[in-house]
């Protein structure tokens, strides 16, 4: 199928969410997308005159204000946001000192933390930080949603990426990936430890609509403190915490019927 000049457009702009490089070249961007230079210098400009890139540099560019203000406008007018900000900050106070509260979102087949609650960051040499997107196969958050997820769209990614499927336990074929994902599926919450790092252990919740997950809520503990008389006692919390943004979420839902 032949790619319109919008689609084009936002290729362009996706280039610069890359982790490995994060400023472009005309030249550079022209070549990667296999579109002529005065094409690409077209699109270059679209985008830096409505400030989503900006040249830091003569012809090097690197995303724009435009793009911090829709991350400001995101978190003030975002419902799930909205919505999870009091029950993540509840769920919070019930955990150990130095725990966090993160609010993830499905996106693109990857999970990404959409918002964070904490009294005091404690920093992981690996976490979902907030925009940056982690594997559903890695971590309690992003394995909460991968087992509420209809089975063939779960069977598509394992058949991407199976060795990293059996990597995090969720089983070494199909069979017993599919026997993992039930038994998480049939948890109120679940629990992972050291599979973001060695230093965090998640406790998460799926969300819901009124059909389909849409992400999940979870608490990040230091793992040090994470025994199992303390994750006994918060695995309900959590639970209750994802139940309580599926009753807030499904009533938007409604709203917009």
């Amino acid at each position: 199928m032949k790619e319109n000049s919008q689609e084009r457009l936002l290729r362009l702009l996706s280039l610069f969410a890359d982790e490995e490089k994060g400023e472009w070249s005309v030249d550079e961007a022209s070549v990667h997308l296999g579109i002529s230079a005065s094409q690409t210098y077209r699109y270059f400009r679209t985008l830096a005159s409505a400030g989503y890139i900006s040249a830091y540099t003569t012809g090097r560019y690197v995303l724009g204000p435009a793009i911090i203000e829709l991350d400001r406008k995101l978190r003030i007018g975002d419902p799930m946001i909205h919505a999870a900000r009091s029950i993540m900050r509840e769920m919070l106070s019930t955990a150990p000192s130095a725990s966090i509260a993160i609010l993830c979102r499905y996106f693109r087949g990857q999970v990404m933390c959409v918002h964070e609650e904490f009294e005091t960051y404690q920093h992981h040499e690996i976490s979902y930080e907030r925009g940056q997107p982690r594997p559903l196969y890695q971590g309690a958050a992003s394995k909460v949603i991968l087992a509420n997820l209809p089975l063939r769209q779960a069977r598509a990614y394992f058949n991407h990426a199976p060795d990293k499927f059996n990597q995090f336990g969720l089983g070494a074929n199909w069979t017993e990936v599919k026997r993992s994902l039930r038994e998480l599926r049939s948890q109120p919450a679940i629990i992972t430890a050291g599979e973001l790092g060695t230093s965090a252990s998640g406790i998460s919740a799926p969300i819901y609509d009124d059909k389909r997950v849409l992400g999940s809520v979870s608490l990040v503990l230091p793992i040090t403190v994470a025994t199992e008389e303390v994750t006994s006692f918060l695995m309900p919390v959590v639970a209750a915490a994802g139940q309580e943004m599926t009753s807030k979420m499904q009533h938007l839902a409604q709203l917009q019927k």
